[in-house]
């Protein structure tokens, strides 16, 4: 058996590749499918199935395109809401026979009605289950949030019913599930590692052995925020899968002619001269900066939004405070970490990039100006002089925060910025990306924002902050 898990950290989502005797099938694919054909080549795998859990509502899938280029057969949970020509439906009980590998799908609503998760057997060496790819339903530390397409009371006493079929599995079987760490599908604690098993899983969560009325009641009061794009993704994730060729798809797909957004999510990225970024900019394309945040402060376009491509969750953080709708270009160092950026943006469904630029930033010929950081050392004399806002999480501003300090996580900031005082904001987070690329679109909306560099809340006890959990 071939057995692969193809993580995108940057939203904490799995795709799986599994295979035997050159026939391979995959199960939930993110957008980047270019990833997906080269594990699958370089696994010696004809891609012959594509299956879905459930309609995703934090990421783009990847289905369709991937489709395209394989000619695979597209199956999806029966009883989802599929545009006609979406793929065929999994229904429960069918079982997908890849080789000698046995796919068995299993109902498991909760997370969404439709939701389907799939055991594996390896019948070269055995009839019993060896695997469990549990989608969005037990993940590593956690179970998946019950609220996003339904009531969270019915959708948790539906994953309940779930644990309890799963519950039959034994416990020597792998969980491989839909996300680890990192996504907003899961709760507090779902873990960065990538697998378990179900017998680890009984013994040390505790929500497996909770009763129908005090699982609602945990997972209700540890939902986090509702990821930014769920209407426009699952719209894109509903669609069918284009009769045209993928070569011709990647430059005008006819089928998706009525839907610009779900189009922009697989055209080809366009490289931007500088006549046409400053064609762009008069335009009032948004600009998203690749860059490193010193290297923004030092010198960027104003309006633009700081991204600085290091670390994960940068699609999300930005569909925070962006719209599906709106148009972006995307410039960085270089082409790559360019391409990566918008890559990165596509899959949480902020699709609409007209195009990348990469090189020095001075050689856009665009207007630059520069705005000085605050360094975690110099707050302490200036909080009189300044309005500190906190834009970390709720979780994490609980654990402490400074006294006089306001607090507005991104989830809120579109929503909530005009209520924020006149004058000069300090923006502050734990480590410094979330403050610069919140600093950076508070500017953007007119206000006199810097973000605290050199660190974040957890480097101001050292320096003569006193912090207060009240």
């Amino acid at each position: 058996m071939i057995f692969r898990q193809l993580l995108d950290r940057d939203l904490g989502c799995a795709c799986y590749l599994l295979g035997d005797g050159g026939s391979g099938v995959v199960v939930d694919p993110g957008l980047d499918v270019e990833r997906i054909v080269a594990a699958a080549e370089q696994e010696g795998l004809e891609i012959e199935l594509i299956a879905e859990t459930h309609v995703h509502a934090d990421h783009v899938s990847g289905r369709a395109e991937l489709a395209q280029r394989t000619g695979a057969r597209v199956l999806l949970p029966a009883g989802g809401d599929y545009d006609d020509g979406a793929g065929e439906p999994l229904r429960d009980g069918q079982t997908l026979d890849v080789g000698n590998l046995r796919l068995t799908a299993l109902a498991a609503p909760g997370h969404r009605p439709e939701h389907t998760v799939l055991v594996v057997a390896d019948r070269s060496r055995s009839d019993a289950p060896w695997l469990l790819l549990s989608g969005d339903s037990l993940l590593v530390g956690d179970l998946a949030r019950p609220d996003l397409a339904v009531d969270p009371g019915e959708g948790a006493a539906a994953l309940h019913a779930t644990l309890a079929r799963l519950g039959e599995l034994p416990d020597g079987v792998e969980l491989w599930p839909g996300h680890v760490g990192g996504s907003l599908c899961g709760g507090p604690g779902l873990s960065r590692k990538p697998s378990s098993t179900l017998g680890y899983e009984r013994a040390v969560n505790p929500l497996l052995a909770a009763d129908p009325e005090e699982l609602t009641a945990r997972l209700i009061a540890s939902l986090p925020d509702r990821p930014p794009t769920v209407e426009a993704v699952v719209a894109s994730n509903r669609r069918a899968v284009p009769s045209a060729p993928a070569e011709e798809s990647r430059v005008a797909p006819a089928s998706f002619a009525g839907d610009r957004r779900v189009a922009a999510a697989f055209a080809p990225l366009a490289r931007l001269s500088p006549a046409a970024l400053a064609d762009a900019y008069a335009d009032g394309v948004t600009l998203i900066d690749a860059r490193d945040s010193a290297a923004f402060d030092a010198a960027h376009v104003p309006g633009s939004l700081s991204l600085a491509l290091r670390g994960n969750g940068l699609g999300t953080r930005a569909a925070w405070v962006l719209d599906p709708a709106d148009e972006l270009a995307v410039l960085a160092d270089d082409e790559a970490s360019a391409l990566e950026l918008a890559r990165r943006l596509r899959a949480v469904g902020l699709a609409r990039v007209r195009g990348i630029a990469g090189g020095d930033v001075e050689q856009f010929g665009l207007p630059l100006e520069t705005v000085a950081p605050i360094a975690v050392a110099e707050l302490p004399d200036l909080v009189d002089e300044l309005t500190v806002v906190d834009v970390r999480d709720v979780p994490e501003w609980r654990d402490g925060h400074l006294r006089d300090a306001l607090h507005l996580p991104l989830p809120r900031m579109r929503a909530e910025a005009a209520t924020l005082p006149s004058g000069p904001l300090a923006v502050l987070c734990a480590k410094g990306p979330r403050a610069a690329f919140t600093a950076s679109w508070l500017r953007a909306q007119g206000h006199d924002a810097r973000r605290v560099a050199d660190g974040g809340i957890p480097d101001l006890p050292g320096v003569g902050l006193a912090l207060t959990t009240a």
